[in-house]
């Protein structure tokens, strides 16, 4: 059983009900142009453990905290209580179900990576949380919590029934731990990118990004009502544009390679910077949100038709790039002033081929990366110049 929900095709990601225009493989590539070169030079240890619990003895470090089932870096979406009774009627069938991923943050104490839901469901029914419902095989048991089972039933369910735990061990090489992340599935579904980089690589800068993304002052740049429903909160899109925006905020004009990658390294290299350069990449945060929602206001980061005449309500992942860079280095008080121009101005950009083929062609080359940032920026400057 996974813990995600089936794939989700291209076509779902660019509907109406979706707050974010863009796919996931658009957004984040994993390599750059050179796979074998960068394999070759992360040839480094990766250390790990496999474990088989009993499922009392997976509730009782559930229950104890030594595994923590809510970890910041991660947001899902909970399994309903039908759900939750077909896992524990798996385990009744003797079906066998997928290990459960844990990343080891110190000794003897576990975050999830993958099997929030699983080990969620299992502690919940041992603790008496859970009473079964929507059971075929056992239908006899609908209705019932543990200690409402016949005693073989809950002792088979408490030390028979087992599941695998694959422990990647802290003293594994970060950069070599988060491909190993990123590789792991249950039933062919990659996890989401920026949940791995926020497990691989903890600390301030981390702490930051994810509060920043959560913010009032972005997730209403971002339109985001109830977070819940919103699909940017739900996959880490906001925590994945904050982190875009810091990675390449010095040095779009330059950057060549897989986005993806750079990503990973500003994780690397920087998740143990001091607090007080924290602080600072969080100011220029801040400071880059207001600058683009003072020149674009409510469409800031909305991609506009023009055979349509209006705009679009998703977020387009491409636009925030072009917006939040393109205007950071004008002043929020002059943007505002001409946002009326300002936005005039994004439009007649969607009605340019050159910009329309940055924004939606292959948007993580960075030739179009830098293009689209351009051309907003040039528009900017002869308007508010």
């Amino acid at each position: 059983m996974s813990d995600q929900s089936p794939d989700t095709n291209d076509e779902d990601y660019i509907q109406e009900d979706r707050d974010i225009e863009e796919a996931e493989p658009q957004l984040d590539d994993q390599y750059g142009n050179d796979p074998v070169g960068f394999w070759e030079e992360k040839q480094r240890d990766l250390v790990s453990s496999a474990v088989d619990y009993n499922l009392f003895s997976l509730s009782g470090l559930v229950r104890s905290k030594k595994i923590d089932l809510s970890p910041k870096y991660q947001r899902r979406n909970r399994w309903t209580d039908k759900r939750k009774s077909q896992l524990i009627e798996s385990f009744l069938m003797n079906v066998p179900v997928p290990p459960i991923f844990l990343n080891e943050d110190e000794y003897g104490r576990y975050s999830v990576i993958d099997g929030k839901q699983r080990l969620t469901a299992i502690n919940d029914f041992l603790v008496g949380r859970l009473r079964l419902t929507g059971l075929e095989v056992f239908a006899e048991l609908n209705g019932n919590v543990i200690e409402e089972l016949p005693g073989t039933l809950q002792t088979i369910l408490e030390t028979r029934a087992a599941i695998r735990a694959i422990i990647i061990l802290r003293q594994s090489d970060p950069d070599v731990k988060y491909q190993v992340f990123q590789r792991l599935n249950t039933g062919g579904i990659r996890l989401n990118p920026q949940e791995i980089r926020n497990s691989a690589w903890p600390g301030a800068l981390n702490e930051m990004v994810l509060t920043e993304s959560a913010s009032s002052l972005f997730h209403q740049a971002l339109r985001v009502g109830d977070k819940h429903k919103s699909a940017l909160y739900k996959e880490m899109r906001d925590a994945e544009f904050v982190l875009r925006y810091l990675t390449f905020k010095d040095d779009w004009e330059t950057f060549k390679g897989g986005m993806g990658r750079r990503l990973d390294e500003f994780m690397a290299k920087n998740h143990a910077m001091p607090p007080t350069d924290v602080e600072k990449l969080r100011i220029h945060f801040r400071q880059a949100v207001q600058k683009s929602v003072a020149a674009f206001g409510e469409y800031a980061y909305r991609r506009w038709m023009p055979e349509k005449a209006q705009w679009r309500k998703p977020v387009l992942a491409s636009a925030f790039d072009a917006e939040i860079f393109g205007v950071q280095d004008f002043e929020a008080s002059k943007l505002e002033q001409k946002q009326a121009e300002l936005i005039a101005g994004i439009k007649k950009l969607f009605e340019n081929p050159d910009f329309r083929v940055a924004i939606d062609s292959a948007t993580n080359t960075p030739s179009y990366f830098r293009d689209r940032i351009r051309l907003v920026r040039d528009m900017t400057a002869s308007i508010v110049s």
